[in-house]
C-alpha cells in the first residue's frame, strides 16, 4: 500500500525545541543552532482589527511561511521523520517495496511537506505506521490530517485488510487521479482522462486572453513561452496519449487562427 499524508499546517506547527535538537543531531554546532534559533524566534506578527493593525505578539512555535530559510529548516526537521521510518524497518516492523528484485527498498519519499509511504497492505504493519508518525508528532508538534490523507492499495490487497485499515485510520480510497507533486500518482487504463488536467489547465490560460487584443508577435510569446510550456513537466516523465496531443495542437491553432469580428483568418 501508498499512503500519501497532509500534515495539517506544517511550518506552522514545528516545535523550536524539536528545531534545535535536530540541527545538534546533524552535526551543527552550537554558535550556528543559536543564531538559527534567533533568526526563528525573533518573529513577531500583529493582526488587522478592522483595517487597523493591533498590538504584536510572538510565537512559541512555527517556521514563517514565505521566508528563503524555511523550506531548509523544515527539510531538516523532516529528517527526524526519515529516521523514525528507516529505523521501523531495520527492526523489521515495518517494509517497503523494491522495483527490481535487488533493487533499493523504498519505505517513504519525501519533499518538502509532502510525504508518501510504502509498506505491505496489513493492519499489523499499518498499526506500526501509525506509532511511528504519533512518536513524530509529539516530538516536533506536527499533526496528521487523517481526513485528507489518502491510501492507494495494489489490486492484491484482501478486501478484509483494505476495510480494517481504513476504519481504523479513517482515510479515502486514493483515486485512479490523485496526484503528487503535480503528477499522477496512479495511471489508470484510460491514460486520456489521466492527463485531461493539463488540457484543462492550458484551456484556463487561454479564456484568460480570449478577450484581449494581442498582436500576432504577442500571440507568438504566449503560445510559445507560456502555453508550450505547460505540458514540458508532466511530458519529461511520462509520455502522454498521441490523441491528447493533437487535441492540444488543435487548441494552438485556434488560438492562433483565431477569429476577428466574427471572420476568421486566412490559414496559410
Amino acid at each position: 500500500m501508498a499512503i500519501k499524508l497532509d500534515m495539517s499546517k506544517a511550518y506552522d506547527r514545528i516545535e523550536w525545541s524539536f528545531l534545535e535538537a535536530m540541527l545538534k543531531q546533524l552535526g551543527f554546532c552550537d554558535s550556528w543552532c543559536r543564531l538559527i534559533l534567533r533568526c526563528v524566534s525573533s518573529v513577531s506578527y500583529s493582526v488587522l482589527v478592522n483595517g487597523r493593525p493591533g498590538r504584536k505578539f510572538k510565537p512559541t512555535r512555527g517556521l514563517r511561511q514565505g521566508d528563503p530559510i524555511s523550506p531548509y529548516l523544515f527539510i531538516l526537521c523532516a529528517e527526524g521523520l526519515s529516521a523514525l521510518l528507516n529505523s521501523s524497518e531495520e527492526r523489521g516492523l515495518t517494509k517497503g517495496v523494491t522495483l527490481a528484485r535487488r533493487g533499493t527498498r523504498i519505505n517513504h519519499l519525501l519533499f518538502a511537506d509532502d510525504c508518501v509511504l510504502f509498506g505491505r497492505a496489513n493492519c499489523e504493519e499499518w498499526g506500526n505506521l501509525m506509532k511511528v508518525l504519533k512518536v513524530y508528532e509529539r516530538a516536533s508538534g506536527q499533526f496528521l490530517n487523517k481526513e485528507k490523507t489518502s491510501i492507494f492499495f495494489s489490486s492484491n490487497t484482501k478486501t478484509v485488510c483494505r476495510e480494517m485499515i481504513l476504519r481504523d485510520g479513517g482515510s479515502v480510497v486514493c483515486g485512479s487521479y490523485e496526484k503528487y507533486l503535480g503528477l499522477p500518482s496512479v495511471v489508470g487504463r484510460s491514460k486520456h482522462n489521466t492527463f485531461k488536467s493539463i488540457k484543462d489547465r492550458i484551456w484556463q490560460k487561454m479564456s484568460c486572453w480570449k478577450n484581449r487584443f494581442l498582436s500576432t508577435a504577442g500571440k507568438e510569446i504566449l503560445l510559445k513561452a507560456v502555453l508550450q510550456a505547460v505540458p514540458t513537466y508532466t511530458m519529461s516523465i511520462f509520455k502522454i496519449p498521441k490523441s491528447l496531443c493533437n487535441e492540444i495542437n488543435m487548441m494552438f491553432s485556434r488560438f492562433w487562427w483565431g477569429s476577428a469580428d466574427g471572420e476568421k483568418k486566412i490559414q496559410w
